[in-house]
């Protein structure tokens, strides 16, 4: 605690930015040396030693290494032609980001001819240099139709207007129209990457073609990519030419780039590299191995309330009787051990930290004064009422906004990524799971009366279910549940309460009721506060291997994060300061693999860190919404993810 109070004064005393050279990534191939990856980057021998110290134990394929950047004429700047410059007196509070937009130039241009810039901020006062290009002739382009629309009086031979359904992707529409999704793209030039209910795009007429139905209880679906041929398909899912042709009688003709196939369910799934999205296979791939822009910049806003410290007071009891703050430093160093991460990978960070006094009011003010919008990203304020200001200013500027540690009352317009799965989310990821492994077992429901709803809905999803219903609303007896359960196969009972005497009193009954004869799994849909309370025994929840979802799951004691997180703070991280670090790792990541973090948001899937995971799906009407859930069960006193 010592050691995270004195570094919490040390870096609360400076401007929050951490910024280091300027560095890109070069992945090692067969036959290359360090002298000829030396040449290739015009850089010395003595800088990849010193950038990546393990080369003095020789050079390995495919790994990654740090180069470090030398600012080069670009082509942009030989086809400009002769340019001229004009000087800028830099003042108080302006940035890069906003001199660049005063003069219609890029941030990159501006550093390129003042090339200290490449390695310090701005300074009041200085003046530098503006780039001025010579005018080119611009084609004044024909007013466009909106996106996602098709103009009432367009036709054309053979097509017809396709309205886009509810979660319906390209492959989908490809495959049962018969072409490939790089056809389908060639048909709409302006479709939008991620299809969204409603957009009106060109297929081909329904009656010129036999329409095939996607069936995604039944198959997955895969795109071929370049060069694809039956023998790598073979290796990727283990299905021959044959069985391939079997499924697709089309595939006779031979295989086609884009083309959608259909495959057996398990297909590529049992080694893991793929993974299944809306029936469509997607192939996984790292992050941290796709770096592409190795210099990020993003901004953090926390709610330290710098001013309510009491500087003659012991800052150790402050933290102690302070909640907020206490949260917030744990997120805030968990913030800093990602941006330690991301450095060790090469990725130059250049991170800036504000206090938003958990006030709209502070906010506003960061607003007026353009502090944040240089930023290529923002993780939001703790409190709905901040980070909607912020997130509604910046929705203007197009930049992304991070929630952190709340998804109630938070607007997910379209620029907010909404990081944490919601209730919903949470109930039909178990209701997946319960679907997919009921078969074979006996089903039985236990619902207070606040849980009614969820007691139909279950009903509905499993006709045969037997019900227990608690007398009073307050308990059930051992004679209430025997009956009801198999001797035969395995018991799944499903408990829908947030009520801490029932709870204790439900949990309590079915330890009994298992036996040898009786086996008895526990599930809910939504794990309550009210499982935290000591009456609810752990041991009966070991003893029953009660399941249920879960946003972030139990990382082990001895993991590598903690073990770095204990050496530099000189205590574990809790589950806000792993927070910090998962949130921010993923951010960074994103921001190193594509800058348009909307654009890719969809395509790259899930991915998992310490203790979450985060897979984006864009909303028919707003912004980003996380899926990444984990169902995880008690294992003895261990709860581990099972799914």
């Amino acid at each position: 605690m010592k050691k995270k109070i004195v570094f919490f004064i040390a870096v609360l005393s400076c401007a929050f930015i951490f910024a280091q050279e300027q560095f890109k990534t070069h992945a090692v191939k067969k036959g290359e040396t360090i002298s000829s990856i030396a040449r290739q980057y015009q850089v010395s021998t003595d800088d990849l030693y010193r950038l990546n110290p393990e080369l003095k134990n020789g050079l390995k394929k495919n790994t990654i290494i740090v180069i470090p950047s030398k600012p080069t004429v670009t082509a942009t700047d030989k086809d400009a032609g002769e340019v001229t410059f004009r000087m800028h007196k830099v003042r108080r509070k302006e940035t890069l980001f906003s001199i660049a937009q005063q003069y219609d130039v890029l941030v990159g241009d501006i550093k390129r001819y003042n090339k200290e810039l490449y390695s310090r901020q701005l300074k009041k006062g200085e003046k530098i240099k503006i780039p001025i290009f010579p005018p080119k002739a611009i084609e004044v382009p024909k007013q466009q139709q909106p996106l996602g629309t098709i103009a009432a009086d367009d036709t054309r031979e053979g097509l017809e207007v396709y309205t886009v359904q509810p979660k319906e992707g390209k492959w989908r529409i490809a495959y049962e129209r018969g072409i490939t999704v790089d056809e389908l793209n060639q048909l709409n030039p302006n479709m939008r990457d991620v299809l969204q209910a409603g957009d009106e795009i060109w297929v081909p007429k329904e009656k010129a073609i036999p329409v095939k139905k996607a069936d995604t209880n039944q198959y997955n679906y895969y795109t071929v990519q370049p060069k694809e041929g039956f023998y790598r398909l073979k290796v990727k899912f283990g299905v021959s030419q044959e069985q391939l042709i079997a499924l697709n009688p089309e595939l006779k003709d031979g295989l086609k780039n884009g083309m959608v196939i259909k495959l057996p369910k398990d297909a590529g799934m049992a080694d893991g590299g793929f993974k299944v999205r809306d029936g469509e296979l997607i192939q996984k791939f790292s992050l941290a191995d796709s770096i592409n822009n190795p210099s990020v910049n993003f901004s953090v806003v926390l709610p330290f309330r710098l001013e309510m410290i009491d500087v003659d007071s012991s800052l150790v009891e402050q933290i102690k009787g302070n909640k907020l703050l206490s949260r917030t430093l744990d997120f805030y160093t968990g913030v800093l051990s990602a941006i330690d991460s991301a450095q060790q990978l090469g990725i130059s960070v250049n991170a800036h930290i504000f206090d938003s006094k958990a006030s709209e009011a502070t906010v506003a003010q960061l607003l007026q004064n353009n502090t944040l919008t240089s930023s290529s990203a923002v993780i939001g304020p703790f409190f709905p009422k901040p980070f909607n200001r912020l997130a509604s200013d910046l929705r203007n500027r197009n930049i992304p906004v991070f929630t952190s540690l709340s998804y109630k009352d938070i607007d997910v317009t379209d620029n907010v990524f909404q990081t944490l799965p919601t209730d919903v989310i949470l109930r039909n990821k178990m209701y997946s799971y319960l679907e997919n492994n009921a078969q074979g077992k006996n089903i039985v429901i236990i619902a207070d009366r606040e849980n009614a709803g969820i007691k139909s809905q279950l009903q509905q999803k499993f006709p045969q279910a037997r019900i227990v219903t608690p007398t009073d609303d307050n308990f059930i007896r051992l004679q209430d549940v025997t009956p009801v359960l198999s001797t035969t196969m395995p018991n799944w009972v499903i408990v829908e309460s947030n009520k801490i005497p029932l709870l204790t009193n439900i949990t309590g009954i079915l330890a009994s009721a298992k036996t040898d004869e009786r086996k008895i799994t526990m599930f809910t849909t939504l794990k309550g506060d009210a499982y935290d309370s000591d009456n609810v025994k752990n041991s009966d929840l070991a003893l029953l291997h009660f399941h249920y979802p879960t946003v972030d799951k139990m990382a082990p004691i001895d993991s590598k994060f903690d073990k770095k997180y204990a050496q530099i703070y000189g205590t574990t991280p809790n589950r806000y300061a792993v927070r910090g670090f998962d949130l921010t790792m993923d951010l960074i990541l994103r921001l190193a693999y594509n800058k348009n973090i909307e654009g890719d948001a969809m395509n790259i899937g899930e991915t998992n860190y310490v203790e979450n995971k985060f897979n984006y799906l864009k909303k028919s009407f707003g912004g980003y919404q996380n899926i990444g859930v984990f169902i995880v069960e008690y294992d003895n006193f261990d709860i581990k993810e099972v799914e």
